[in-house]
């Protein structure tokens, strides 16, 4: 408890302008872990987004191919949302006006599908879609690359299966029947929708599959599918999306990485601060020492005065993380103001949706790396300081 007392004191006396100096050092910890804290909070919400929106359109949470099981049986697991049938091909898209092509995806799901909770969270149609529809589903993006408008005539053709060849070339004159949009760019550019039921008249049902939203746990509800029907293929959205996946979580490592030795900086600069806080307390120490005090108490005293500093920089640091975290949208709101204030233009920052997201592990995490970095370098500033003789110090405190 002395030796506590004693660091403390130490860490915050006001002469020879100690506490000046600790209270920079804890400035300047804090600082680095709201960087590293806010960074990380929103790289997570925009990974998250992303991830989701992937999830919702894309490539689901699963898609199951399967001879025995329906969308019914499956949907009937525990632990699923939803689960429907989907059809998907290839197509090329030809507005009759213009003569203006494109290449494209054509998906068909079962009606429900529009309604559940997760699809319309990302994809925004410009009308209820009802359980049978005419027509094909354009997204804005494609309108305007074609030149669309509404009630167009538009040419569509498909490679459907052949009586005496693998696939053949089919043509179908289609009218736009409405618009969608999503926050995918690349997903509302290259896909159009179709009526399952008329999009099966043409390629047939044997390429169907079954997209799945799972609210419970993943494995298990592949291991569920995979129990009733062993031949089944279940691909989860990872192994979908394992590109961009991979991509994506190397992004954030990098970051990291990058992050950490932004700290490293920080810390050597720590190392110095403390070596000059030790150096104004060697007196002291030798006064210590004269009174009786091990070594190993003095240097305890001194490495203690660090991880006061450390600890009290690492509080006030996650404390103004978390607020500016839960602020963040205000945040970019205010600087979007002085921007347009200096420079007549508004910028794209409250355009963006910062969803940032950090949990209390990866801030644990966070706190715990910065805490030996500040040890391991208080230890280093400590090492030489108090190796010269007791009276040598007294007589000069110098070393």
């Amino acid at each position: 408890m002395f030796g506590l007392k004693t660091a403390f004191r130490y860490a915050f006396s006001r002469t020879r302008g100690q506490r000046t100096t600790s209270i920079m050092i804890m400035v300047g910890i804090a600082v680095g872990l709201v960087a590293l804290l806010v960074i990380s909070a929103v790289m997570n919400g925009l990974q998250n987004a992303q991830m989701d929106q992937l999830r919702n359109l894309e490539s689901f949470d699963l898609i199951v191919s399967s001879e025995k099981l329906s969308a019914e049986s499956v949907g009937s697991i525990d632990g699923v949302d939803t689960a429907f049938r989907f059809l998907e091909t290839n197509v090329l898209v030809v507005d009759k006006t213009s003569e203006t092509s494109t290449s494209a995806r054509v998906r068909a799901y079962d009606s429900y599908a529009y309604q559940s909770s997760r699809m319309m969270e990302s994809l925004f149609m410009s009308y209820d879609v009802p359980s049978s529809f005419e027509g094909l589903l354009v997204s804005f993006t494609m309108t305007r690359s074609l030149g669309l408008r509404s009630g167009d005539d538009i040419r569509v053709t498909f490679l459907k299966p052949g009586r005496t060849a693998t696939i053949v070339p089919y043509t179908s004159e289609m009218r736009l029947g409405g618009y969608f949009s999503s926050r995918m760019t690349e997903f509302s550019s290259s896909t159009a929708f179709m009526d399952y039921a008329a999009l099966a008249s043409i390629i047939g049902e044997d390429t169907s599959r079954i997209g799945v939203y799972v609210s419970g746990n993943q494995n298990k509800v592949v291991q569920s599918i995979l129990a009733l029907d062993p031949d089944a293929r279940v691909v989860t959205w990872q192994e979908y999306n394992k590109a961009l996946y991979s991509a994506l979580m190397l992004e954030k490592t990098l970051m990291y990485v990058f992050l950490a030795f932004m700290f490293l900086i920080i810390c050597v600069n720590l190392k110095n601060s403390t070596r000059r806080l030790l150096s104004n307390k060697q007196k002291e120490g030798a006064m210590l020492r004269a009174i009786g005090c091990s070594r190993a108490f003095v240097n305890s005293v001194f490495l203690g005065q660090g991880i006061v500093i450390c600890l009290l920089g690492e509080l006030i640091g996650v404390v103004t993380g978390k607020i500016v975290i839960m602020n963040i949208q205000n945040i970019l709101a205010l600087v979007d103001r002085l921007v347009t204030l200096f420079t007549g233009s508004s910028t794209v920052l409250t355009q963006i949706p910062f969803n940032a997201a950090i949990g209390n592990g990866e801030i644990a995490l966070v706190c715990l790396f910065v805490f030996a970095l500040s040890l391991l370098f208080t230890s280093i500033g400590c090492r030489r300081i108090y190796r010269s003789e007791i009276m040598e110090v007294i007589l000069h405190a110098s070393y």
